[in-house]
């Protein structure tokens, strides 16, 4: 996974590490029987790579949280399958790009292409920070 995001300018490298614990880009949880921290809408592609895959796919990734997030490609993918997602933010200035793997949880049906819910794999406490400053950009 790349801790490092992609910004040609120096500053960006130096940003602080932001924590979803409290303040600006906390969660907010859902009332209900499940708490989730809701999902912040994302402008993003992304370039998935599946494993034992022979080929890399596309698609637009609509919305995130810390622990996931909603997929949307023509190709079919099946629940259970591991993928590596290299997600690169739309609409800013300089490119912000960010690497995650990941395993498809369900498919959502919409709008005549695919949908997936897609879990994280975050592997240690790097991925985590990349993905809730990923996450607190999306909910800013």
């Amino acid at each position: 996974m790349q801790h490092i995001f992609s910004n040609t300018d120096s500053r960006a490298k130096a940003r602080p590490s932001m924590s979803i614990s409290s303040g600006p880009g906390a969660p907010m949880f859902e009332a209900g029987p499940h708490t989730r921290i809701r999902r912040a809408p994302l402008q993003a592609i992304a370039a998935v790579s599946v494993a034992d895959g022979p080929r890399e796919i596309f698609g637009r990734v609509l919305n995130i949280s810390p622990g996931g997030c909603l997929l949307q490609t023509e190709t079919t993918l099946e629940s259970g399958t591991f993928v590596e997602l290299n997600i690169t933010v739309l609409g800013q200035e300089d490119p912000i790009r960010v690497e995650v793997a990941g395993v498809i949880r369900r498919q959502v049906t919409g709008q005549s292409r695919r949908q997936y819910g897609v879990e994280f794999l975050a592997v240690d406490s790097n991925d985590k920070k990349s993905l809730q400053w990923l996450y607190a950009q999306a909910s800013s």
